[in-house]
């Protein structure tokens, strides 16, 4: 029997899940209800897919009962949603970053907490097959213990002037350094302690994106490991890939280097690889559907949700003072 699923937020990542689900390329999936609080919006998609739209979660959970729920409502606005069906007892996977302020995470854990029901984070490279492969070789011991991870996480400027209508209420460490801290922690597995960061503004500012063109963090995390980390918003459109990505660890015993603009991954001296499935996003959502289905799989937990909200909120205080902040 299919899960229903409702999904709250209609923007980039909503409305394309929302069509993923009504169009039947998740397996196991069927769409029970949309909901935004753009009225116009929701009651587009809803007939558009041919289910029942609402403009909030609090009306939505009144009328109905989804098995579960994707919210993907901007960084700033997850806790509202997110608390509301939790607390029915509603399974829920919610976009990345869990929350933008450590209170708002941790209320979200207390909403799973209360409601019971399985909740999780879209950290959705989780299941992007080159890093799924640099997780193997860290386990296998391939190069040994890891000392130090360094991540580059870059987007061309349309991305923020034409394809987000919100960017200016976030910043490119929450939208795309997220990704890389998390990475950083399901690879290694040690909590980050301290953060030093800096940034620019400029560009995006005189095209009324008011947020940083870039963002540079440097990470000590607990047994002496170090993470640099890199996210900006401007690269030129002329860049090769509309995304840039890459990562790379050292450990006691080796190296490993990431590039998912190629899909390709190296250890220390191996051949690179190629991986056959490119479509991790979608994999990642049938993993949801899975574990609601009682299948044992990989998962991105709120724990990790909570982590990493836990460094971007330390990076953006250091940010603002110029001072390496705890976490």
């Amino acid at each position: 029997m299919a899960v229903a699923i409702a999904v709250i937020g209609l923007g980039t990542m909503g409305g394309r899940y929302a069509e993923g689900i009504a169009s039947g390329r998740f397996s196991g999936a069927t769409l029970d209800a949309v909901c935004d609080v753009d009225g116009e919006r929701a009651r587009a998609a809803g007939e558009r897919f041919g289910v029942p739209a609402f403009t909030s979660a609090a009306e939505l959970v009144a009328a109905r009962s989804p098995a579960a729920a994707y919210i993907a409502t901007p960084d700033a606005l997850h806790r509202e949603p997110a608390v509301t069906v939790l607390r029915h007892g509603i399974a829920t996977l919610i976009e990345k970053p869990l929350a933008t302020t450590v209170e708002d995470a941790l209320a979200i854990d207390e909403a799973a907490q209360q409601g019971g029901a399985l909740a999780e984070v879209n950290f959705s490279n989780r299941w992007n097959p080159p890093f799924v492969a640099a997780r193997a070789a860290v386990e296998a011991g391939r190069i040994g213990d890891v000392l130090t991870v360094t991540a580059r996480l870059n987007n061309v400027i349309a991305s923020p002037r034409d394809r987000l209508a919100w960017a200016g209420r976030t910043t490119p460490a929450w939208f795309l350094m997220s990704h890389c801290l998390d990475l950083a922690h399901w690879l290694h597995g040690r909590n980050a302690e301290t953060v030093d960061a800096a940034g620019g503004r400029g560009l995006l500012a005189a095209l009324d994106v008011d947020t940083y063109d870039y963002v540079h963090a440097l990470v000590r995390y607990s047994g002496g490991v170090t993470g640099v980390f890199e996210s900006t918003w401007v690269l030129p459109e002329s860049h090769p890939s509309p995304i840039e990505f890459e990562l790379r660890l050292i450990g006691t015993r080796g190296a490993l280097t990431v590039d998912t603009t190629r899909q390709m991954i190296t250890v220390a001296s191996d051949a690179l690889t190629y991986p056959q499935v490119l479509a991790w996003a979608p994999e990642r959502f049938r993993s949801f559907v899975r574990r609601l289905e009682g299948a044992e799989d990989t998962s991105a937990p709120l724990a990790a949700g909570v982590e990493n909200t836990r460094t971007l909120v330390a990076l953006h205080r250091s940010l603002a003072s110029g001072a390496i902040e705890h976490v």
